[in-house]
């Protein structure tokens, strides 16, 4: 029995470090992440959301929002606190109401709305700027002003702003105003519009904002754009087209974040990416939470980008491999000490001749 136990475990051992050499041999730690699709991605959330919510994380956000008058993040977590069951002390819950009911009465409503549809700016919650903004600022209209504006200020002499222009004429191309070769998605018109709103608000963080202009900077080649408008010209004549295909893309990932959410809430989202890849990051997020994406960026911040990829299936069975080879060195080498210790305390015992 002890002879075959010992074949046994002498076959285990082979075959265990012959695995370990072929899945070695694949290469599993060139690439040890991989994406999550996008159910894993949202059960990582829940996950990682259930762990981090709890009423010492969350009273105290809701106390300062109410003390800030922020009707949209008391809203935020009071839900937040229904779904996880944290219990808000009766008073602060009191007062969390009287600020939601502030901002939620028609006459409130309608004195605000023409304001907001004015400036963006002046829109005290996500549902003003929903209600009353988005469908002005979404309209042609909105980029033909902006074009206006810059060909006004070109004209002059004046310094022309090119973040404008160039989202004016994503915008337009996408809306189908003007042609360009290869068209552009209603998502990059959304995008592009989001983002001209999201600037105004002041949504947009210093370095994505430079980016933007970076790309932008020589998309617009003002000598052919008016012939370009005016339909005598394509508009693909009028744009540098490396550019062009940059600029869609970022405006596309703001155009699905906007698409998974809403317009009104992806202008607040918007101050989660401080990069055009935190952008793509963030569309990649709203694919996974959808609606709860608000709630997900509040909690985890950009923990949610982390947990957006995850060790590859390969990698974890090379982990464990490793493991358990450097397991069976470890019991190889122990069993050998302890037959160098008998022979020497044999040795020791023996009486010398």
């Amino acid at each position: 029995m002890r002879r075959a136990a010992r074949r046994i475990l002498v076959v285990w051992t082979l075959a265990t470090w012959a695995a370990t050499a072929w899945v070695l041999s694949l290469n599993p730690f060139a690439t040890p992440l991989v994406e999550r699709t996008a159910a894993e991605a949202r059960a990582a959330f829940t996950r990682a959301i259930a762990i981090r919510v709890t009423p010492d994380w969350l009273v105290p956000r809701l106390q300062a929002a109410v003390a800030d008058d922020a009707p949209d993040d008391v809203a935020l977590y009071l839900e937040i606190a229904a779904e996880h069951g944290v219990a808000i002390p009766p008073l602060l819950a009191a007062r969390a109401e009287t600020v939601i009911a502030a901002h939620v009465g028609v006459i409130a409503a309608t004195a605000d709305c023409a304001l907001c549809a004015w400036d963006i700016t002046d829109c005290p919650t996500l549902a003003m700027i929903g209600l009353c903004a988005v469908p002005v600022e979404m309209t042609p209209l909105g980029d033909l002003n902006a074009l206006r504006r810059g060909a006004a200020d070109w004209a002059s002499g004046a310094a022309v702003d090119r973040l404008d222009v160039g989202l004016a004429v994503v915008g337009l191309a996408a809306t189908g105003a003007v042609v360009v070769s290869g068209g552009t998605s209603a998502t990059a018109k959304v995008g592009a519009s989001l983002l001209r709103m999201a600037r105004r608000m002041g949504a947009v963080s210093p370095r994505l904002l430079g980016a933007l202009a970076d790309v932008v900077s020589g998309l617009v080649l003002w000598e052919r754009l008016p012939d370009a408008l005016v339909g005598r010209v394509p508009l693909e004549s009028a744009v540098e087209s490396a550019r062009w295909s940059r600029l869609t893309a970022i405006a596309g990932d703001a155009g699905r974040l906007s698409a998974n959410t809403s317009t009104a809430e992806a202008l607040v989202l918007l101050r989660n990416a401080d990069t055009a890849e935190d952008l793509s990051r963030l569309a990649r997020v709203s694919d996974a939470a959808g609606s709860d994406t608000r709630k997900v960026m509040r909690v985890l911040g950009p923990d949610a980008f982390r947990l957006l990829r995850r060790v590859s299936h390969l990698a974890e069975l090379a982990i464990g491999l490793v493991a358990l080879v450097a397991t069976q060195l470890a019991a190889l080498a122990l069993g050998l000490l302890r037959m160098v210790l008998r022979s020497l305390a044999g040795t020791a015992r023996r009486p010398l001749a």
